[in-house]
């Protein structure tokens, strides 16, 4: 009947999962999904009424309203033609279908579907539709393109595939059963490893005294009636509102078992990480629970949002997951095809601001392709709120305060050490919500533990008294006995300070000390970082060349000016080092115009050749400083074999710009296929390449010739076994790691890598060559053999390791040595950041370094000269013994102004 006849069109009713029994639990949230996302997105006047969806789907009216009602499990078929009648697409839906099966199984204990035989499966399915065609509607005919119309056609095909089948079942059972016995036992490491993540977090959070989480339900805000034409939008706004119901439930797991779709709310403080924590916990501890050989129903996995940055969800997923051990991304993509994973997802609203919008539509995504999902988000503003909004989640809960009594237990477990904080909070009840925190209890437990809480007394805002707080917090950690008090407290707090703002300033905070890159450095600044590690590789290659060179002349195996080649590779140290400061200055000018925005945008025509020709005067001077102060003999050999080790040394360098060789190599893998940056054309490419042979015959052959001369064929041999040796070695592929037990683990595997690399090369040369020239050469001395090998190996030792990981430590360490060297960190950071570890000043994690919470960083979010008059101030005024010396004022401001400049 028409809508606007008065009369209201009778729909199917929205299914409610808190009445159905806990069987049929999984299929009504199914069907209320359905409801919601399908049904009402329809414009109101084509909602089809229980009869026009039943006709629509090959089914009775009765059976529609069973399935709507929460009173049947739909079958998968049914199931398809109602999402097919609602305009859905099929192939997402039938996932969630499998999931909530899943579920049912999980919960209920089911026994999954066993293979039935054919005619079999159609009997219980008609069984469950209803018994008879009547009632679930009549079977489709053998004209019918409705699913499963030819069921019955086909017997004999049906019975050979069926045989086939069986056969191939039974052939490759042993295969199967062992291939399926190892991804168990992946699927339950990877749930151990989430248990034990969680319950770091939950250990770290509940040390001293659990406090009972207080939970509101958000439902919609009800609207009064309004006319046909403003529904739609009435119905829009409604579900734009929300409203807090308080409920007695007091565990996470119990609401989100009833929906599966949870988002957990909260303003800072409130816990909302220690809930997620806790529900992965509980939801890993329900996985582990069976026996060893079962396999998990879902695989719940605890991870923060933080890191995301507009990616696909997929490539974020598996990247973030390989922070697991022995989880890698095709493992995380494979259990996302079979509906297994199940993320539980904090930090919602630490994702840049720019890519939230796109976070949140990649969130829903993932929402089809999981079993089930929850998500943490701060609340403290209105656009984070809309946000989370935006999820479309079944269930929203937001964390409420502590109640009074709940804060005077936390005080009551600790009362004689917490005695003036309780004497403080009787004086002043003003102070209330401050302490209706649980972050805020913790901090001032830490703080205010056998020692007088005057900071509680003093009057002033809540934000104030906050802040004196975490002041006082501060001040304590630095006069720690254990492992000692702080006897530079300026300089820690501006390393702290610096490290704070830092952090925030990048949208991060976790420290990872061998992820130190030159972001955390000025474009000036980072000149140093750059030119060093591509002026060291020469740098060895001349001072490699001309110690064989010495050692060569006094053995008398070769005649030349050891005077001449000493000079020429000065001169060509000062050039290379030169050209490499000039370019770097001459790209630092570019960027500086691009910022400013003037003329041009990008690398402007000529941006290689214009610091080669700035170059040019200082290569002319040196020319003419050899040729006619030194009277070098550049013709002689040594200037020649410096020089063609320099060739083979620039071209190699040259050719690794290809690849990220400044990255810390903390894996490697062999592959034909490398991955290589695209800077040219492929020709530019494959012409490079050739050079670097010729560079490596010309060298070869000239060394084998000065030594070697007979038989003439042993150059172009050892050429051709060092080039083979040079790509064969050259198809390494280097790559990051997320899983480092300890701190600064990166860059130790990559001196590890370095070292390893340098020492084959220099087996692999060294060894090939001599026995080359021994058995080519039987009757000449093996001193000569030994001569070239030592000096190729030695160089082939200095182009392999430092492309796989040399280079990336100078430039780690060259990054340190600026950072400390401008005040901002200590030179032995490590110790640094695990004595701020002891002091509770940081919490560590694997290899990074993070904040106890996000409202600590943001509070150290400041400058040393802010911060430390109010430490040196308040502990003085308050007559308690103060840590800081007289002079700590002015020796952070030297440090602020040092920084500054």
């Amino acid at each position: 009947m028409a809508e606007g006849s008065g009369f209201p069109r009778k729909g199917p009713q929205r299914p409610d999962p808190a009445t159905a029994t806990p069987e049929l639990r999984p299929w009504v949230a199914l069907m209320r999904r359905v409801y919601d996302e399908l049904y009402e997105g329809l414009d109101p006047g084509d909602r089809p009424t229980v009869t026009g969806l039943g006709a629509a789907a090959y089914l009775s009216k009765s059976y529609v309203s069973a399935l709507f009602s929460g009173k049947r499990r739909p079958p998968l078929d049914k199931f398809l033609l109602i999402v097919t009648a609602l305009g859905g697409d099929t192939d997402e839906w039938e996932p969630r279908w499998h999931a909530a099966r899943m579920r049912q199984e999980a919960g209920a204990g089911e026994e999954p579907d066993r293979l039935l035989l054919p005619g079999i499966k159609e009997q219980r399915e008609g069984a469950d539709a209803g018994g008879d065609g009547q009632e679930a509607g009549a079977a489709p005919d053998v004209g019918s393109t409705a699913p499963g119309a030819g069921a019955l056609r086909y017997p004999v095909r049906r019975l050979v595939r069926a045989f086939v089948a069986w056969v191939v079942m039974t052939v490759t059972w042993p295969v199967r059963a062992r291939r399926d016995r190892h991804e168990i036992q992946m699927r339950r490491r990877l749930v151990k490893q989430v248990r034990e993540r969680a319950a770091e977090d939950l250990g770290r959070a509940e040390a001293h005294h659990y406090l009972t989480p207080r939970f509101a339900i958000l439902t919609e805000k009800p609207s009064e009636p309004r006319s046909a034409g403003h529904r739609r939008r009435a119905r829009r706004a409604r579900r734009a509102e929300f409203v807090p119901v308080p409920t007695g439930v007091t565990s996470v797991r119990a609401l989100y078992e009833d929906t599966d779709d949870l988002v957990v709310l909260g303003s800072p403080g409130m816990g909302k990480t220690t809930q997620l924590a806790r529900l992965a916990h509980r939801m890993a501890m329900e996985v582990l629970n069976g026996p060893d050989d079962r396999e998990p129903p879902y695989i719940p996995v605890y991870l923060r949002l933080d890191t995301y940055r507009g990616e696909p969800i997929e490539e974020w997923l598996a990247a973030a997951m390989t922070t697991y051990e022995g989880i890698s991304g095709l493992l995380v993509r494979t259990w996302l095809s079979e509906h297994r994973l199940l993320p539980v997802l904090d930090g919602l609203d630490e994702v840049p601001e720019r890519d939230r919008p796109k976070c949140v539509a990649e969130l829903r995504r993932l929402r089809r392709l999981c079993p089930g999902m929850a998500v943490g988000c701060r609340t403290d503003e209105a656009d984070l709120r809309r946000l989370a909004q935006d999820l479309r989640a079944l269930r929203y809960v937001e964390i409420q305060p502590p109640s009074r009594r709940d804060v005077q237990e936390f005080l009551e477990e600790d009362r004689e050490a917490l005695a003036d904080v309780h004497a403080a909070l009787e004086e002043d009840p003003e102070l209330w919500p401050l302490f209706q925190s649980p972050m805020m209890l913790g901090f001032i437990r830490l703080t205010y533990r056998n020692r007088p809480a005057d900071d509680l007394r003093a009057p002033g805002s809540l934000i104030e008294r906050r802040d004196r707080i975490f002041d006082a917090y501060t001040r304590e950690c630095l006069r720690r006995e254990r492992p000692r008090p702080d006897d530079t407290p300026e300089r820690t707090l501006t390393w702290l300070t610096w490290l704070a703002r830092t952090l925030t300033a990048r949208g991060e905070h976790v420290l990872f000390l061998d992820r130190l890159d030159l972001s955390w450095l000025s474009r000036a600044e980072g000149i140093l970082p750059r030119i060093i590690p591509n002026v060291t590789m020469p740098f060895f290659a001349f001072g490699l060349t001309l110690v064989w060179l010495t050692f060569a002349v006094r053995a008398g195996v070769l005649h030349t000016s050891l005077r001449d080649a000493g000079a020429l590779a000065l001169a060509m140290a000062v050039t290379v080092g030169a050209q490499a400061y000039l370019a770097e200055r001459h790209f630092l000018q570019i960027d500086e115009r691009e910022d400013g925005d003037k003329a041009g945008a990008g690398r402007e025509r000529g941006a290689i050749a214009l610091p080669m020709m700035a170059n040019g005067p200082v290569m002319f001077v040196l020319l003419v400083w050899l040729v006619f102060v030194v009277k070098a003999d550049l013709t002689s050999p040594g200037c020649l074999v410096v020089g063609l080790a320099y060739l083979w040394v620039a071209v190699t360098q040259m050719e690794a710009s290809y690849t990220d060789v400044f990255q810390p190599v903390e894996q490697l893998r062999w592959t034909w296929r490398r991955r290589e940056y695209v800077i040219h054309s492929p020709m530019a490419r494959g012409t490079l390449s050739v050079v670097v042979w010729i560079a490596i015959d010309c060298l070869l052959g000239y060394v084998v010739h000065l030594l070697c001369p007979n038989p003439p064929w042993i150059g172009p041999a050892a050429a051709f076994l060092m080039g083979l040796v040079y790509v064969v070695g050259n198809q390494f592929e280097p790559s990051l790691q997320d899983r480092r037990p300890r701190p600064n683990d990166g860059v130790r595997r990559t001196v590890r890598f370095f070292l390893v690399h340098g020492f084959a090369g220099l087996a692999v040369g060294g060894i090939g060559l001599i026995v080359l020239i021994g058995l080519a050469t039987p009757d000449h001395d093996l001193r000569r053999a030994g001569f070239i090998a030592i000096l190729l190996g030695a160089l082939f030792a200095v182009v392999r390791g430092f492309r796989y990981g040399g280079l990336a430590v100078l430039r780690h360490w060259t990054i340190r040595a600026v950072l400390a060297y401008r005040g901002r960190t200590p030179y032995r950071y490590r110790r640094f950041l695990h004595t701020a570890e002891e002091r509770v000043l940081l919490h560590r994690t694997d290899s990074g370094f993070f904040f106890p919470h996000r409202q600590l960083q943001l509070h150290l979010n400041t400058t040393v000269e802010e911060l430390l008059p109010r430490l040196t101030d308040r502990a003085t005024g308050g007559g308690a013994r103060t840590c800081l010396p007289s002079g700590a004022g002015g020796a952070g401001e030297r440090a602020g102004r040092d920084e500054a400049r």
